[in-house]
């Protein structure tokens, strides 16, 4: 491969950053930073009633079923849309109506509760495989990771930032945070989509029981399961073990540290594979358990575990997310790998409320000792997993790297010889 040929690839990523990719862009970012800050929100008001716990496991699965019900029929759907931008844009505009319809609970009818809770659960689950799958048409295997540490990051920012504004709202102005921040988000993705529509007619149609039974797509999807029931299930017991200040702290914490543990994630799953990547976050995190449940009572050790959890979520959520799920589909349709590969986060979610009043009755001990056990279960699929960034792209980025070093020895060089 010539010099020229390799610049030509290295400049592609920025060209579909400033064109194509920048509507993509736009609707993840401000899909995460609308519906992460809502669910909270709407937990945190939904909390403050003074209802029975059978009565909020019970809201918070209607919210679950929905969004995965949503989610298979929207799959389906958007074949009735013209286009995949017009099906994008209904969906949006349904999460500005189900933000507004928030306004409303201040009348607390049980009843209400749950068709809002339904209905938040259909503004998440109808268009998310499909927001997710737009990311994968529009990036290339060289620049994906890249791209999406890029676009995590900043959602990570936009969290941030409509989270703080939430905190100091009430019922009403928080619902309208979050609809007008849904509003500028449909409006952008309008102004800034692509007019050519990207062509599906080369792409592979592909059943959900096909897609279970890819060999490559279950060795990846195993380890991401028990991490998601690892980290579920095992924050309550933290919560009790840390006391709910320091949960409260290493949470945000954590916020911090993973969205800039993707950032750095992402360029190192475009330059050694995924792969890799992805067996160094549930190595970091088995070390995390490990000095947990070595040295409990020592703060240093919670610190640490912090850290580690962090760096450990911002790459499973890079990879798991984004990355991942579109270069195991391949040439086929990317909707039903995203969808079954966010299940497991949405169903884990659910299952950690149902857990929680039982949380006091596990020993510390056995909780730690648990989970790095099941870590380092979930490592071995990951042995057998292929890699999904091609070896030709790995050799390429090491030669690229190889020359760029060689062009500043001779500069130097040339520098010293005219002195």
């Amino acid at each position: 491969m010539s010099c020229r040929t390799m610049a030509t690839e290295s400049v592609k990523p920025n060209v579909l950053l400033q064109r194509d990719f920048l509507p993509v862009f736009i609707i993840i970012v401000n899909a995460f930073s609308w519906y992460f800050p809502l669910y909270l929100f709407f937990q945190s008001i939904v909390g403050k009633f003074e209802v029975e716990s059978t009565f909020l496991l019970v809201a918070f699965g209607v919210q679950c079923v929905a969004t995965v019900v949503s989610a298979i029929g929207g799959t389906a759907l958007i074949k009735k849309f013209p286009s995949r931008d017009a099906f994008l844009s209904v969906w949006m505009f349904v999460g500005i109506v189900a933000s507004i319809l928030m306004i409303t609970l201040e009348t607390f009818n049980m009843a209400y509760i749950l068709v809002v809770s339904f209905l938040l659960g259909i503004s998440l689950g109808l268009g998310f495989p499909s927001c997710l799958a737009y990311f994968g048409d529009y990036s290339t295997e060289e620049n994906r990771g890249r791209l999406a540490g890029i676009t995590f990051f900043a959602s990570c920012l936009c969290m941030f930032f409509i989270g703080l504004l939430l905190s100091f709202s009430t019922l009403v102005v928080g619902a309208l945070i979050l609809a007008a921040w849904r509003g500028i988000g449909l409006f952008l993705f309008r102004l800034t989509r692509s007019k050519q529509e990207y062509s599906k007619e080369t792409m592979v149609e592909i059943s959900y029981g096909s897609v279970l039974l890819d060999r490559s797509f279950l060795l990846y999807l195993v380890p991401w399961i028990m991490f998601c029931l690892i980290n579920f299930l095992g924050y309550p017991v933290l919560t009790i073990f840390f006391g709910e200040d320091f949960a409260l702290f290493m949470t945000i914490a954590e916020f911090g540290i993973g969205s800039f543990a993707a950032l750095i994630g992402g360029w190192f799953a475009d330059s050694i594979g995924r792969k890799r990547v992805i067996i160094f976050g549930f190595i970091v995190l088995g070390i995390g358990y490990a000095v947990l449940g070595l040295f409990p009572n020592h703060v240093l050790s919670w610190y640490l575990y912090l850290i580690l959890d962090g760096v450990a979520w911002g790459t499973f959520s890079l990879m798991f997310y984004m990355v991942i799920w579109a270069e195991l589909a391949g040439n086929r349709i990317k909707e039903k790998y995203y969808l079954i590969g966010v299940l497991p986060f949405l169903i884990s979610s659910y299952i950690q409320i149902l857990f929680t009043p039982y949380a006091e009755l596990i020993p510390i001990s056995a909780a730690f000792s648990l989970a790095s056990f099941f870590l380092f279960l979930a490592v071995l699929p990951l042995m057998y997993a292929p890699e999904t960034l091609p070896k030709k792209v790995i050799e390429q980025k090491r030669l690229g790297k190889y020359l760029k070093d060689v062009r500043k020895i001779k500069a130097k060089h040339e520098k010293r010889q005219q002195k």
